[in-house]
């Protein structure tokens, strides 16, 4: 039992690290799309991530893979592109503070999208999650006269596409090496990153490789992505979901922090407790089940 505890706590500890990464890329990616435009940025970074995945998947990775399974990863590749693009653009327009709080709404729109995509239905807590979560964004976006600027909306939206994602991947995903069905995902958002730049955007390469950009490109490629699903795929089937997304709450709290040091971003006193209120929303929604079955297991007794 000691050996079990102590891979479930090396498993959770490396999911912290994901989240570690994922926080810090919120200012930097804000710093980079000042040097370069979005999308060209975004296909750089994935088709980088994309080249790491598929010496990580190996040949045996990908015999897993048949017609289906290449759909399901185009599929979910646009969907989570969807999710990048509208976060990378929203982040042109909003903080990277308020990013980083807003993408962790998809956390609380998962349970509400379960019902009417999975036949799931959302629980009591996960309602009460969605509310305490909407008063958080309205804490955190609060101005006088209020109004929801065009980079939160953009970030909005963005985490409602991080929620589809999720579902997809619960609904479609078992059965498939995830390192190949991975790199399927992160390849196709590449395809559609250069497919924009190209079409809409001056400049599809960087015009200068500075050093920012250079940082930009190994932080959000190698350890935001690459090395962030590698470790979701090998180590978050050793914890229990629900500890898991607990602990994948912690990315607002690093991008609050990392916007702060890196992009002096400052928060209000409201908009603080908007953003605590968020994550409070979150681990209700998580939290809940757990109090209910244990509640159910008492009466049983």
């Amino acid at each position: 039992m000691e050996q079990k505890q102590k891979r479930q706590f090396f498993a959770e500890f490396m999911l912290a690290t994901v989240t570690l990464f994922w926080g810090a890329t919120f200012p930097i990616v804000k710093e980079a799309i000042c040097e370069m435009p979005v999308m060209a940025f975004l296909w750089v970074r994935f088709a980088m991530a994309a080249i790491l995945l598929a010496m990580l998947a190996g040949r045996a990775g990908f015999a897993s893979l048949d017609r289906r399974g290449w759909r399901i990863g185009i599929l979910l590749g646009t969907l989570l592109f969807l999710s990048f693009l509208f976060q990378t653009f929203g982040l042109e327009r909003t903080s990277s503070a308020n990013a980083g709080f807003l993408t962790g709404l998809g956390v609380v729109w998962v349970p509400l999208m379960a019902g009417p995509f999975l036949k799931k239905p959302a629980a009591l807590g996960s309602k009460i999650g969605v509310g305490l979560a909407l008063l958080g964004l309205f804490m955190l976006t609060w101005h006088t006269p209020w109004s929801l600027n065009t980079g939160d909306l953009l970030v909005v939206i963005c985490s409602l596409f991080v929620a589809l994602h999720i579902i997809g991947l619960d609904a479609f995903t078992k059965g498939y090496d995830g390192r190949a069905l991975t790199f399927v995902q992160i390849a196709t958002m590449a395809v559609w990153g250069c497919a924009g730049s190209l079409l809409f955007e001056p400049v599809s390469w960087p015009q200068q490789w500075t050093g920012s950009l250079i940082f930009a490109f190994l932080i959000t490629s190698v350890f935001a992505t690459a090395y962030a699903f590698w470790a979701m795929t090998t180590y978050q089937n050793r914890t229990t979901p629900t500890r898991a997304a607990l602990i994948y709450t912690l990315e607002p709290v690093f991008a609050a922090i990392f916007s702060i040091w890196l992009a002096g971003d400052r928060l209000t006193i409201i908009g603080w407790c908007g953003g605590g209120m968020i994550v409070f929303g979150m681990l209700v929604a998580e939290i809940w089940p757990i109090f209910q079955a244990k509640r159910l297991a008492r009466k049983a007794l």
